[in-house]
């Protein structure tokens, strides 16, 4: 499908709640998120977890890891969108409302597969966070990775 991009992260450690990969919709369009996940690569004992899509309320000076997001079309222009992955500086605020937010056993990981009329919409210069809310016992490799369409 023409326009969609996946931004992905694997992350060596992850032993705190924090934002996995945050997504800015570029000022001249909007991004339309198709589905979200996290995934737990190696770490073989059961535990639940937390994690949620949120919208971000304010900015302020979020720093991680640069991700490039993958176009799923060979002939699509590279998406104008920004993706930071790892957060080390957090947004300034969340929604304290949820865009979507699960529990989850570690084992099977976080899904996130709206509907079409459920798509959340992320406004143009909007961000989204993909979170883990819970920070797991042991240390664990994880992937977050969030598919969206670009509009605009």
């Amino acid at each position: 499908m023409r326009g969609v991009y996946t931004a992905e992260i694997e992350i060596a450690s992850v032993s705190a709640a924090k934002t996995l990969l945050l997504l800015e919709a570029p000022a001249d369009g909007v991004l339309e998120i198709l589905s979200a996940n996290v995934t737990n690569m190696n770490n073989d004992s059961n535990e639940q977890l937390e994690a949620g899509l949120f919208e971000v309320t304010t900015k302020g000076t979020p720093a991680g890891t640069s991700v490039t997001p993958t176009k799923h079309e060979p002939g699509d222009q590279a998406s104008s969108a920004t993706a930071t992955g790892d957060l080390t500086a957090e947004p300034s605020a969340y929604d304290t409302k949820a865009i979507d937010r699960q529990g989850f056993s570690n084992l099977a990981g976080y899904r996130y597969d709206p509907i079409p009329e459920e798509r959340p919409v992320v406004k143009p210069g909007g961000l989204v966070g993909l979170r883990l809310l819970a920070a797991p016992a042991t240390a664990a490799k994880m992937t977050a990775q969030i598919v969206y369409r670009q509009i605009g």
